[in-house]
């Protein structure tokens, strides 16, 4: 098949999101089994809003990625490509994958029968994380027009249950939406074993997008709590930073002495990723809204026990009790709680560690592009 996946943002560094992490597993697989794979974006970081890449054609692991110009015009993260429908004519797709409520479905929408394409939709349950004015301003309309056009799309992608309920509830006709389970994660996770120069050390890491909406303040005035108790223990916080959100943190660490205890690790990639990740003592996602968090199964996949707030899908993505500890968003007391029972209790870890690894086990990025190929097979037979 040749297919065009076509998103606002991709993994060039620093782009660390779940859903760039999502295009790039997906993509790959898919380019592994034979597939003609291109994908469409633009070379911005989707947190700094920053250009990070040359515009033009790059291919990364038999990947065709195609760096478009984008307009001026922001509606919050979304951006206008330029030049989107005379890519597609060069590439000639079978299936264009659109991710995401952005101005180029409902182009895309447009383009079909004139470009003979079939469209699928994955949205990222777009309602749970609206941080921008423009888009809570835009959304309702946007997804008004997009109940009128969804005859033109052949199938809408849910990740969770939560998804495809929210889906029904919008209008989108009950037949057209399947669900994946993404995030998904690279079965070598299962398997990885960290460096052995390396050893485990006593901290608690937070990987992800350091901004307002994931909570990290909450999990700051919380470690103040913990270090109490454990005061050999260090916070480390990894991934692209708000600046002005990263300056309050700091201050916040300094005003509850912690600054030589918290770690601004910044953008970390890959083996070194993975890495940091398997050597931690308890992963933490305190994110205020949240739909599914990717880190969360990575962690779990390499069996560190995980702590998260019970927000969006969250629940879906890890067993409370079982692999790791939910509590309430916006908790500094109830997330001390949590933090301090799986620090001091290594038998917990323990179990935890080996259930997590268990579970993460129906999540591998080879069982998703199983179900999207198949997905794909569907959607080219209709008439």
């Amino acid at each position: 098949m040749r297919i065009a996946i076509v998103c606002s943002y991709y993994p060039w560094p620093p782009s660390i999101g779940g859903f760039e992490t999502i295009v790039q597993n997906v993509s790959g697989e898919l380019a592994k089994r034979g597939h003609k794979v291109h994908v469409i974006t633009t070379p911005f970081d989707v947190t700094t809003m920053r250009q990070v890449s040359e515009y033009g054609v790059e291919n990364r692991d038999g990947v065709v990625i195609h760096k478009l110009k984008s307009t001026f015009l922001r509606i919050g993260y979304a951006r206008l490509l330029k030049g989107l429908k005379d890519t597609l004519v060069t590439i000639n797709p079978d299936i264009v994958h659109a991710h995401h409520l952005h101005p180029h479905l409902f182009q895309l929408s447009i383009w079909k029968s004139e470009l003979k394409y079939r469209l699928v939709s994955e949205l990222h349950h777009p309602v749970v994380s609206l941080e921008k004015l423009t888009a809570k301003v835009m959304f309702p309309f946007a997804f008004s027009y997009l109940k009128w056009k969804s005859k033109s799309i052949d199938c809408f992608i849910a990740h969770t249950n939560l998804e495809r309920q929210w889906l029904e509830k919008k209008g989108i006709a009950k037949d057209k939406i399947s669900i994946i389970r993404f995030p998904a994660i690279p079965s070598k996770l299962l398997n990885y074993s960290y460096s052995s120069s390396s050893s485990k050390d006593a901290s608690v890491l937070y990987l992800g997008r350091i901004t307002w909406v994931k909570g990290l303040h909450i999990l700051i005035k919380a470690f103040a709590q913990v270090k109490k108790l454990y005061p050999e223990m260090k916070l480390k916080l990894a991934g692209p930073s708000d600046e002005h959100y990263e300056k309050y943190l700091r201050k916040l660490s300094l005003k509850h002495g912690l600054l030589d205890s918290v770690d601004f690790i910044g953008p970390i990639y890959g083996e070194e990723k993975i890495n940091l990740i398997s050597l931690s003592t308890i992963l933490i996602l305190p994110s205020l809204k949240e739909y599914t968090g990717g880190v969360l199964l990575e962690a779990q996949a390499l069996g560190v026990p995980v702590i998260a707030t019970r927000v969006g899908a969250v629940p879906e993505m890890m067993i409370d009790g079982k692999t790791g500890l939910l509590v309430k968003p916006n908790d500094e007391l109830e997330l001390a709680k949590a933090i301090e029972l799986l620090i001091g209790n290594h038998e917990l870890r323990r179990r935890f560690s080996l259930n997590a690894k268990e579970f993460a086990k129906a999540f591998t990025v080879e069982h998703r592009v199983d179900e999207l190929e198949a997905l794909y097979g569907k959607v080219l037979s209709y008439e």
